[in-house]
């Protein structure tokens, strides 16, 4: 039952993007829901110039797809341009569902322009013909939150130091020390690579903070001795109390986040080198640690 209902609130956050996509801006064509519609929601809350990881989710007959085969085309035009119909590029998604409760399709466009865009989705069917949907995008000049390349806020989040009670610094069921040995203020100046996660694995309103947790423990297994590891429960304690009336940690608005789960990764300088709006997974991250380990800049995209 509580699978259920957890699944039922995904859906419901899904549909609320679908009126207001990325960036709020209200979709160019609303989907039209048959019994066998394929809708098509863009699961990022912002895109800028540059390079961007866009997460899509797919739903049909009112339930979240997660299947490892599907593909999204992605075809994206300048709508405040002279030619809004020429398109301007093309890609496809990759599947970074694995271990999460919703099935995620991520592509990771590059944008040369600010402004009004859109991207026509093309979506396979059972019976091979192709379901062709456009949404309206909003890319913005700079990010509203910490961009890539942008020095890391040294915010005093709780550690262990703090409180040897873990169940009052996270709501993680199964927490790992590990995660709450340093403050992100201690791990801009340890001169050594970090990633911090902003979750709430209890109160997560996507379901994903709990799986994003799982990856990033498995991932500290293997890199854990070259880069630090720190979570921040971005309810304060008592969760539950502040999590009814939407009371944050401070490091929440100092890293100037309005939504959850995020994951930055920053190099040794503590410099944002990668940002993860939203649901991760092994496969996605695992090569990204890799550079991040080696001091190499970090590249969203697959090699």
């Amino acid at each position: 039952m509580a699978m259920h209902r957890r699944t039922r609130i995904i859906v419901l956050v899904l549909l609320l993007v679908i009126g207001t996509t990325a960036c709020g801006e209200r979709a160019t064509l609303a989907p039209t829901l048959t019994s066998d519609s394929l809708v098509p929601i863009v699961a990022a809350s912002e895109l800028v110039i540059g390079q961007n990881r866009l997460p899509i989710g797919v739903l049909k007959n009112g339930a979240t797809l997660n299947d490892p085969d599907l593909a999204l085309t992605l075809r994206f035009f300048y709508l405040d341009g002279d030619n809004p119909d020429q398109m301007q590029f093309e890609t496809q998604t990759i599947y970074r569902g694995a271990g999460l409760p919703i099935g995620l399709y991520v592509a990771y466009p590059e944008f040369d322009r600010a402004g009004a865009w859109s991207v026509e989705t093309s979506i396979p069917r059972d019976d091979g013909t192709e379901q062709v949907q456009r949404l309206r995008l909003d890319v913005l000049e700079q990010s509203r939150t910490l961009s890539v390349g942008e020095a890391a806020i040294a915010s005093q989040t709780p550690t262990i130091r703090d409180n040897g009670d873990l169940t009052r610094i996270t709501s993680d069921s199964e927490p790992d020390p590990d995660f709450y040995q340093l403050s992100i203020a201690e791990a801009v100046a340890a001169n050594r690579p970090f990633v911090v996660a902003f979750a709430t694995p209890s109160f997560c309103q996507t379901a994903v903070c709990g799986p994003n947790m799982q990856v990033l423990k498995r991932l500290k297994t293997q890199f854990g001795e070259r880069v630090n590891f720190i979570h921040v429960e971005v309810y304060p304690y008592p969760f539950s109390e502040s999590f009814e009336q939407q009371r944050y940690v401070p490091a929440m608005a100092e890293w100037r986040l309005r939504t959850e789960p995020w994951t930055f990764l920053a190099d040794a300088e503590g410099v944002i080198q990668a940002k993860y709006e939203g649901g991760i997974t092994f496969a996605e991250m695992e090569p990204a640690l890799e550079q991040l380990a080696a001091g190499e800049p970090v590249n969203l995209a697959p090699r």
